[in-house]
Order: C-alpha cells, then structure tokens, then sequence
C-alpha cells in the first residue's frame, strides 16, 4: 500500500511529505479509527484503495498542520 500512497502524493505534488514514519503513524491512526467507527471501516474495507487514498490524504493534511 506505500507505493499507492507514495503515487497518490505524486500526483498531488506532495512527494516529498512521504516518509516511513508519517506512512506508519497515519496508518495505526487509520487502524484506530477503523475500531471506533464502524462507518470507516466499512468505506475502507470496501476497496483496498481507498485506504492508500485515506492514508494520502491525512498525511498531506497532518504535516500541513504541522502535527507530523
């Protein structure tokens, strides 16, 4: 799933927000609210792309917070 991420932020021009370590705290973020929200994990489970899509957007969104 990290090259799907790695190509949506491509496209987006955000190729340089891509690290092992933002992929991997988005993703136990992704996995957290997966267990909370019953809603999400159905819309993740649905195609595997919209995790790596999900993961794309929340890391470009939590660095442009300066959270990560």
């Amino acid at each position: 799933m990290k090259k799907e991420v790695q190509g949506y932020l491509s496209e987006k021009g955000k190729t340089d927000y891509f690290t092992h370590e933002r992929y991997d705290k988005v993703y136990e973020v992704m996995k957290y609210g997966m267990k909370q929200d019953e809603w999400l994990k159905n819309y993740l489970s649905l195609d595997p792309l919209n995790k790596a899509q999900w993961i794309c957007d929340h890391i470009i969104k939590f660095v442009e917070l300066n959270k990560i």
